[in-house]
This record gives C-alpha cells, structure tokens and sequence, in this order.
C-alpha cells in the first residue's frame, strides 16, 4: 500500500471538517424539515386551521338550511294572511282572543306552567 501525505491543519485530518459539514447539513435539513411540518400542521393556513374552517363551514351550511325552512314557513304564512279568512278567524281567536257575538270564550289556565 502507497503511503499518503496530509497536511496537517492545526493538527487535525481533513476528514474531521467534512464530518461536521456533514453534520451541519443534516441538522440544517432536520431544522428546515422542522419547521415546514410545523407550518403545514400549525401555521396560517395549516391543517388545524383547515379543519376549523371545514367544521364553520358545516355549521353555517345548517343554518341556511334551518333558515331556509324557516323562510319557507313565513311565506306560507303571509300567503294564509293574505288570502285565507279561515286562518285569519283563527289567529284571532286563538292569540288576541276574539270571539263571535253570542260566543262565550273559556279559558283553563296555562297548560305550559308546572
């Protein structure tokens, strides 16, 4: 085997620089790995965010819906207004009261209190 000449550098080989560049780069990689996980699971627009949004997103699709079927209810109740007579009579009597002449109203308490 031939025999080789290093140079002495401050009394190390010139292996031991390229095991802490080694070293370096692969705790650089590591730190960098990191923090592009930690951006994707916690940052601005991460997954955490994500799955928020997703959930805001379902609760404000089921408001619609219950404010669709709520609109809908309304409608139909001011088309009754509009033309039903019968409906009319009935509100009438049923929330303010009213009574045809001769007519004699019994009330019986509140069947909602305890």
């Amino acid at each position: 085997m031939a025999r080789r000449n290093y140079v002495k550098v401050k009394g190390r080989s010139p292996a031991v620089p390229r095991a802490w560049k080694k070293r370096l780069v692969v705790l650089a990689l590591a730190a960098g790995g990191a923090l592009f996980l930690w951006s994707v699971v916690i940052g601005e627009m991460g997954l955490v965010k994500y799955y928020r949004m997703r959930a805001q997103e379902q609760a404000l699709r089921a408001e619609i819906g219950h404010l669709k079927q709520d609109n809908l209810r309304l409608i139909q109740e001011v088309r009754s207004l509009k033309h039903d007579p019968a409906y009319i009579e009935r509100l009438a009597r049923d929330k303010i009261g009213l009574s045809r002449p001769g007519e004699v109203v019994y009330y019986y308490g509140d069947t909602h209190s305890p």
